[in-house]
């Protein structure tokens, strides 16, 4: 599963509960929402990322990477 982070855009933030419900429809499995940031946060199949940011009221679609940096020696 791909960790990802969806930006409800400002117009929709009224509407949050719909897009999430949206979102968890499109496939997501969510795990936060933010609601004061309009962020929601969740996982989704390898691929199905992309698919997110053609629901209605999604503003950007990130996927969360976890950047590591080589030891010191």
């Amino acid at each position: 599963m791909d960790k990802v982070v969806v930006s409800v855009a400002d117009d929709s933030l009224a509407h949050l509960p719909t897009v999430v419900a949206a979102l968890r429809d499109a496939g997501m499995v969510v795990e936060r929402v933010l609601d004061g940031l309009g962020l929601v946060t969740g996982s989704v199949a390898p691929g199905v990322g992309d698919l997110l940011g053609a629901v209605p009221g999604v503003a950007h679609v990130e996927v969360d990477r976890e950047v590591r940096l080589p030891p010191e020696g």
